[in-house]
């Protein structure tokens, strides 16, 4: 190789830029939040999650490679009605004391949905096992995500007993969520 072509290169390889490189983040759990909505008699019953933890993987590169963990401890959902919470934190709701963790996993490519994201996942919860996608939106700073989906309650055996009734406890879950990633 003569002297002028690797110059040419080495000035090449200088002025291209290189390829954006994925990167791990962890959800900062101080400014993230993790929420979902039910219905009772037709009413909506609001709540949160105070405890979760997860990881994404994030690559600008290729965004429709992005995957997801997260790991919430049902104990700490709070729907600001101390004896509603004891309720669900019981055997025929979440059943927290055998089941203390839930935990989403996003487990394939995600798929362009319009300014978004729609990324596969399974979500366990109470011992079960299901497909549950989410809907994300990576915000501009890419350290940012929001995001949404919807699952049946009743798939999880979540609401067993007098509380199985679909039309007493609806069966449609909203779950929303904002993380901050560090």
């Amino acid at each position: 190789m003569n002297l002028r072509m690797l110059s040419t290169l080495l000035l090449a390889a200088a002025v291209v830029p290189a390829p954006a490189v994925a990167a791990e983040f962890r959800f900062d759990a101080s400014s993230s939040e993790l929420a979902f909505t039910g219905s009772y008699d037709g009413e909506p019953v609001p709540g949160v999650f105070r405890r979760f933890a997860g990881s994404a993987r994030l690559d600008p590169a290729a965004p429709l490679a992005t995957r997801f963990r997260t790991e919430i401890e049902v104990a700490s959902l709070d729907t600001d009605y101390a004896d509603r919470d004891e309720v669900l934190r019981a055997a025929e709701f979440f059943d927290a004391e055998m089941h203390p963790k839930a935990i989403w996993a996003s487990n394939g490519d995600c798929r362009i949905a319009g300014p978004s994201l729609e990324c596969p996942g399974t979500l366990t919860l109470k011992g079960r096992t299901h497909d549950v996608p989410v809907t994300i939106t990576i915000g501009n700073d890419g350290r940012s995500v929001e995001g949404r989906s919807t699952l049946k309650r009743t798939a999880f055996d979540v609401g067993e007993g007098d509380w199985a009734d679909p039309e007493t406890v609806g069966d449609d879950i909203e779950v929303r969520f904002r993380l901050k990633l560090q």
